[in-house]
């Protein structure tokens, strides 16, 4: 019964009664999993789908023919599924799968995920069709992240005066991408008064509290709605960005937007660092030359 219950508890099983769960139960087994073990690799065969009961999941991409560099694609928590291409298509790991924090998982296997449709149709199909919603809804999101990136891309291309320019036009860029209502407020960093200065922002809903620029940024929620974003290149300071939604954000919310934010993140360091590089050797050319005319 009790793990009748803590099948209940996962998003995908809601609207399941007592006996479907009963009847699922029979079909997969639970395992468990240190911190950092790794649960598949990439390119690896796979027929096993997998179910968070506890603890999280980091699914990432190798960056190097060695396997010693990864870079995060998504964060996985309780209640969420992963490996199920493997299951519905027979596919090979596209992504190695890591657990962090102590992680307890349900496996189903391909043949025995299989064998349960047929015994039982009406389950389930059910499951099959709870599992294709949750799959596409992750394909809107890597698609509005895509469509996003593509236009953050231009934005890169274009000329700007000052990092504070591209922070301020970032901002505008970005905010209709970000579901519900959100308050995106950017800050870069004056090396000259070693102070953070508004660049930037855009407002869909009005907060109880203006907030006062951050003396020392850290990437982290600060609440449940409120997200900070530090850009720095070379342990350098580049600036920041606040995120503020409307509503609490969820766990599932949390660990789509890490991700972006994290890709995000890495854009504007990147151009703030080039803008930087490029404002300077501006400087010294004009300084050359007024010299020289002297």
């Amino acid at each position: 019964m009790a793990e009748i219950d803590g099948l209940k508890e996962i998003g995908i099983f809601k609207n399941f009664t007592t006996d479907m769960l009963e009847e699922f139960s029979r079909y997969f087994k639970r395992v468990s999993h240190p911190d950092g073990a790794v649960i598949f690799r990439e390119k690896s065969e796979g027929d096993t789908i997998f179910i968070i009961t506890s603890g999280e999941v980091i699914i990432e991409k190798g960056l190097d023919a060695e396997g010693k560099e990864f870079k995060p694609l998504a964060v996985l928590a309780k209640g969420e599924f992963f490996g199920e291409m493997a299951v519905l298509e027979g596919q090979s790991r596209t992504a190695q799968a890591r657990s962090s924090g102590e992680t307890a998982l349900y496996e189903i296997k391909r043949s025995e995920f299989l064998r349960f449709i047929k015994e039982h149709p009406e389950t389930g199909i059910s499951v099959f069709t709870e599992i294709m919603k949750v799959v596409l809804r992750r394909l809107q999101h890597t698609s509005n992240e895509l469509t996003m990136l593509f236009d953050m891309s231009r934005v890169i291309m274009e000329e700007h005066k000052s990092s504070a320019a591209f922070m301020a036009r970032t901002v505008d860029e970005i905010s209709i991408y970000f579901e519900g209502d959100w308050n995106i407020t950017a800050y870069f960093y004056n090396k000259f008064n070693e102070e953070y200065e508004l660049a930037g922002s855009k407002a869909s809903f009005d907060e109880p509290a203006v907030a006062a620029a951050q003396s020392a940024p850290q990437d982290g929620w600060l609440d449940a709605r409120t997200y900070l974003m530090a850009c720095s290149r070379h342990a350098a300071p580049l600036g920041y960005v606040r995120f503020c939604k409307s509503a609490d954000v969820s766990c599932y919310e949390k660990n789509n937007l890490g991700t972006i934010f994290n890709t995000i993140s890495s854009i504007i360091s990147s151009t703030m660092e080039n803008i930087e590089h490029r404002v300077e050797a501006e400087m010294l050319l004009k300084l050359t030359n007024r010299k020289n005319l002297i």
